[in-house]
């Protein structure tokens, strides 16, 4: 709700209704309280599954499709996505399971990328396109600042997409 910078040892004590110690003693570190945050985030709003889109053909429809499911997960998970991304800055231990998610929209970005038929100099500027598609904040941008709807932001990145693969 606020963010793992300004949630105390107290504070998860208190909304799990046991003493400060019992957390101490149930968690090595915060590296293991921030993994356990990640799990049950996972559990209650699923990241995309690459297998919805793996079958289509068609580069710019699976690039929507891939777009379509993270905008709805960023949607479904904006506040604490938000919080992890502000804090990750100064907290190490955070930053470890943010690279793992990072790690992840990687994978993707070089699996979308593959189904173009593009030249070396293409290439870089697709993937870049696509990469900034992907990105919770360029998600955030379009549809909280620009007020675009989902569909409305996947459809602009995919032209993005298609200019970066036509130049």
């Amino acid at each position: 709700e606020i963010g793992p910078a300004r949630t105390t040892i107290k504070a998860i004590a208190d909304r799990a209704g046991v003493e400060r110690l019992t957390v101490y003693r149930h968690f090595a570190d915060e590296g293991a309280i921030f993994a356990a945050c990640d799990a049950h985030f996972r559990l209650e709003i699923p990241p995309p599954d690459p297998a919805a889109w793996a079958g289509i053909v068609d580069p710019a429809e699976r690039l929507g499709a891939a777009l379509m499911a993270f905008y709805g997960f960023y949607r479904r998970g904006e506040n604490l996505i938000a919080n992890a991304e502000r804090d990750a800055v100064g907290l190490p231990a955070l930053a470890v399971v943010m690279a793992r998610r990072d790690a992840i929209l990687a994978a993707v970005r070089e699996d979308l990328l593959a189904a173009w038929a593009v030249g070396d100099r293409s290439r870089t500027r697709l993937a870049a396109a696509i990469a900034h598609a992907l990105r919770f904040d360029t998600w955030r941008s379009l549809a909280r600042l620009e007020g675009l709807e989902d569909a409305e932001a996947a459809e602009l990145m995919v032209d993005l997409a298609r200019a970066a693969a036509a130049s």
